[in-house]
Formats: C-alpha cells, sequence, structure tokens
C-alpha cells in the first residue's frame, strides 16, 4: 500500500510541476507577444502618407555659414528615409516640408571674474514648414532652436563644424518628433 501512495504521490507531483511550468511558460508568452518595447525613434506614420519631398534649406540668418543649409537639408532627409517608411520625392510629397535658418550667432555664455569670456554658445535656430497634404489639420508651421557650448579660447571655425553637427542632430530629432513622435 505504501508503494502504491508512493508512485501515486510521485506522479502527482510530476503532473503538477508539468502543469506549473506550462503555465508559466503561457504566461510568458503572452505577456511578449502583446507587449511592445518603445523606443524614442518609435514614429506614428499615417499609413496613407507614402512619400515625404523636402525643399533645399534657405539661410537668411546674419551670420552665414555656405554648408549650413545643404548640411540641414540632408540631415532631415536622411533621418526621414532611414526612420519611417516614407519615400523621397522630389516635389508634391504627402508631406511637404521646407526649411529658414533664421539665427546662427554666438553668444558669450561664460564670463570670468577678469571681465573675459570663458565658454560661446553658437545658437541656431529653423523655422520649419510642414504641408501635409492628406490631411491638412496635422500641417504646421514652427521654429526649433538648439545650441551648443564651446570654449571660447578656441577659434570658431575650428569647433563649428562639429558644433554644427551636434546642433543639427538635435533640431532633426525635435522636427522628427513634433511630425511622427506617437506621444
Amino acid at each position: 500500500m505504501r508503494e502504491k501512495s508512493f508512485k501515486y504521490s510521485v506522479i502527482h507531483k510530476s503532473k503538477i510541476t508539468s502543469l506549473f511550468y506550462y503555465f508559466i511558460i503561457s504566461i510568458l508568452v503572452l505577456a511578449t507577444s502583446s507587449c511592445k518595447i518603445y523606443r524614442f525613434t518609435d514614429a506614428s506614420v499615417d499609413p496613407n502618407w507614402k512619400t515625404f519631398s523636402m525643399s533645399q534649406t534657405i539661410n537668411i540668418a546674419t551670420l552665414q555659414n555656405p554648408n549650413a543649409a545643404p548640411a540641414f537639408t540632408e540631415k532631415i532627409k536622411e533621418k526621414f528615409l532611414r526612420d519611417t517608411r516614407l519615400v523621397m520625392i522630389r516635389e508634391s510629397g504627402d508631406l511637404e516640408f521646407s526649411a529658414t535658418i533664421t539665427e546662427y550667432n554666438i553668444d558669450p555664455v561664460a564670463i570670468t571674474n577678469t571681465e573675459t569670456t570663458a565658454q560661446n554658445r553658437l545658437n541656431i535656430s529653423v523655422k520649419l514648414d510642414c504641408v501635409n497634404k492628406r490631411d491638412n489639420s496635422k500641417s504646421f508651421s514652427q521654429t526649433f532652436r538648439d545650441g551648443e557650448n564651446y570654449d571660447a579660447n578656441r577659434q570658431f571655425s575650428d569647433v563649428e563644424n562639429s558644433l554644427l553637427n551636434t546642433i543639427f542632430d538635435r533640431l532633426v530629432q525635435q522636427i522628427f518628433n513634433r511630425t511622427f513622435g506617437n506621444w
């Protein structure tokens, strides 16, 4: 009798353990299949939008860098092509973008006790117009602004390209979030 109950107990524990593992695995499968991991690069692109067009950026800032406008245009194109399924066309896209650099200036930001500048800041503002041909309520016109500090002892020409890339990356991310952000 004892042997019979021992076998029953071992078999019963084995079935319970198996059922428990199946239950846990089922819960994990359901939980992971219904969840989505969101990233800051996630975009909410309307399925009706297939194309975008980007006109060449215009630079009307007082301080001029001849490479700024073309570099900014390329950064926007690259970001949209890399992080959305939209196709770029020359003109009349579902989303039409035009940008104007309105500010490109250097301001002192850290004055020392000897009244000299320790740091300067390159500030850039870009006015962006987005025309949404599929849904005009999602069209917008907005100015985006960002800047980056640099050591005042360095020549601006030595750090300008690096600053420009950093600032443009952040401005493009702001524009991307405004256009496609799903939050």
